[in-house]
């Protein structure tokens, strides 16, 4: 991984060239820049130099010059290039930050219909790391700088030329020339007081300490707090690129007309302040959870199960099996944590119908309605769910705890029942579900939380979750064989794959150390440990810090999100909840 360390004349030069933007062109003389250039530690022989001014609320000002048969561009004509610009002093008086690009190596031709990420050698295009270099319609230069990929949210080659197309034919990219270049990038921090070096677009992480996990945490906190509504819903889907709510998954579903809420990923939310007060005992986001319960209670329906009343949450006209899971999970936590029994006749309703969802072939019901239609149980094996009873699990292994003892026979006797067929019989009968890399972190971590009943401990049920964190860390980048530095603890399918930073995932790893702790296996316990500090370092990426906010258009909403995937900018409540909540329950076993 690169590293950098703004040195004293790296810091006057930007102190140089902040004053002279504010200024709006009314500068000093450009000598004075190129001096300061000349005193720094950036590159001075390049192919491209590349300045881009950002402001909040307004486009960039990109400017770049190539290298003469003389030499490179001074740095002062690039400047003044962009105090010239018209729109300059619009950008003047806002929070701007500045990024600088330097193109080291000559670009070469590429065809950018024949690479892709998932080519190898010459033809293999890496997104965020490989720029283009090409000519519009009216023959005018264009750029797409490396880091634009993070700054567009792009994170594929057809999503790439998806972008080129919308300002240039199908017909011209055809036909046009275009050449592929890689930069040194760096942008000024959010204080505006020196410089960060940029890897694929996002500030370089550096080394990962418990300041920086505490920081993630309290910006997502600070994020659910800025943006739940009176009612208690949670801000679901945001584009940071592009200051919306569409979803990109569904572009033509108004958000305003016809929004979308999905009420598993709504708890999500409310788990994300459960697991930062259990941390952090403050008290500042207890409001927040009693709104996101309410909710849930608003959104409950009812039936009955031998002569007692069951509950489950119905939401988009279905009643799923893992919404009422993740419901009972957060009550339960929200009343262990805080003593307050408000919701205690709701929850053990909850854990009635969840009980009553397992059949007696321990299969649990996936939906009890579907579209405002009742499933049956022999229509069940259509509306499978790999995650739903890993979440039914957790919930009822939360909600162990607040029921009396000569209450929990019944529920232990489920559990087992499910448990056999999830570990046992579901792997032959669903085996096209499952993947490579192991993905029911839900499971692991219901079944680590049943460890504290004995009746509950099986060593079956252990093995299970030990072999699907084995199988985690055989399928994550290590610093040795990572294809880039930035691959390093992202998980992959096949060597080689684009990374995927999966904070669930780290849950699932997470939930297998405690287990392992619990149990007493502790070589297995420093083995994921070591994994687990990696897997951190590369969800780290994924987290809108200050500094990594610098090309929003909304930094207000952009800050404290936590991406889906390293260049792309949308995130929803559930991809701040799985990174937050893994990081809140790091951080009692962080090392002092």
């Amino acid at each position: 991984m690169p590293h950098y360390q703004p040195s004293d004349g790296d810091r006057d030069l930007l102190r140089n060239l902040v004053a002279n933007i504010r200024q709006a062109g009314e500068f000093s003389s450009l000598a004075d820049v190129d001096s300061l250039f000349a005193s720094s530690n950036f590159p001075k022989r390049y192919r491209q130099l590349t300045l881009v001014l950002y402001a909040p609320g307004h486009s960039r000002i990109l400017v770049s010059r190539s290298a003469t048969n003389i030499g490179p561009p001074l740095f002062s004509n690039v400047f003044s290039r962009l105090l010239n610009h018209p729109r300059l002093p619009l950008l003047a008086d806002s929070e701007f930050r500045l990024q600088i690009d330097f193109t080291i190596k000559p670009p070469r031709p590429v065809d950018i219909y024949r690479v892709g990420m998932a080519q190898s050698g010459d033809r293999h295009f890496e997104i965020g790391l490989d720029g283009l270099l090409f000519k519009d319609n009216q023959g005018k230069a264009q750029i797409f700088l490396p880091g634009d990929a993070y700054v567009r949210s792009i994170m594929g080659m057809g999503q790439l030329r998806d972008y080129l197309r919308l300002s240039h034919s199908e017909e011209h990219l055809r036909r046009t020339k275009f050449l592929r270049f890689r930069t040194e990038s760096y942008v000024s921090c959010h204080s505006g007081e020196h410089w960060l070096r940029l890897y694929r677009g996002y500030p370089l992480v550096g080394p990962l300490t418990k300041d920086k996990v505490e920081h993630a945490l309290q910006l997502a906190i600070k994020h659910i707090k800025h943006t739940q509504q009176p009612d208690g819903r949670f801000l679901y889907y945001y584009d940071a690129a592009r200051d919306s709510r569409r979803d990109h998954e569904h572009p033509k579903r108004d958000p305003d007309k016809n929004p979308f809420y999905n009420i598993l990923r709504h708890a999500g939310g409310g788990l994300t302040c459960i697991y930062h007060e259990k941390a952090n005992k403050t008290g500042d986001t207890l409001p927040n959870i009693v709104r996101a319960l309410d909710y849930l209670v608003a959104s409950t329906r009812f039936a009955e199960y031998e002569g007692k009343t069951g509950a489950f949450i119905f939401s988009e006209k279905k009643a799923k099996l893992g919404g009422t899971g993740i419901a009972l999970y957060l009550a339960s936590e929200y009343q262990l944590l805080t003593g307050d029994t408000r919701y205690q006749g709701w929850i053990h309703q909850l854990a009635w119908h969840l009980l009553h969802q397992i059949t007696e072939t321990g299969e649990f019901i996936y939906y009890n309605i579907y579209l405002d239609r009742p499933v049956t149980p022999a229509d069940n094996h259509q509306y499978f769910s790999f995650y739903y009873p890993g979440e039914a699990v957790c919930g009822l292994a939360k909600y162990l705890h607040l029921a009396a003892p000569k209450d929990r026979e019944p529920f232990f006797s489920g559990l087992r029942k499910a448990l056999h067929y999830l570990l046992v019989i579901r792997p032959r009968e669903r085996a096209e579900e499952y993947t490579a890399v192991p993905s029911d972190s839900w499971l692991m971590m219901g079944i680590m939380e049943l460890w504290d009943f004995p009746q509950m401990r099986n060593a079956s049920y252990a093995e299970f979750v030990f072999a699907d964190a084995r199988k985690m860390v055989d399928r994550l980048y290590t610093v040795k064989d990572a294809p880039y530095p930035d691959y390093a603890g992202a998980f992959y399918y096949q060597f080689g794959d684009y990374p995927y930073s999966d904070g669930a995932r780290c849950e699932g790893l997470l939930g297998a150390y405690e287990l392992a702790v619990k149990i007493g296996e502790d070589a297995l316990a420093r083995h994921l440990w070591i994994a687990i500090q990696l897997a951190a370092w590369s969800v780290m990426h994924l987290v809108n810090t200050e500094d990594a906010i610098y090309s929003a258009p909304n930094p207000s909403l952009a800050l404290g999100g936590i991406r889906f995937k390293y260049t792309r900018q949308w995130f929803r409540i559930d991809t701040i909840q799985h990174v937050a909540c893994f990081y809140a329950k790091l951080l009692p076993h962080w090392p002092n």
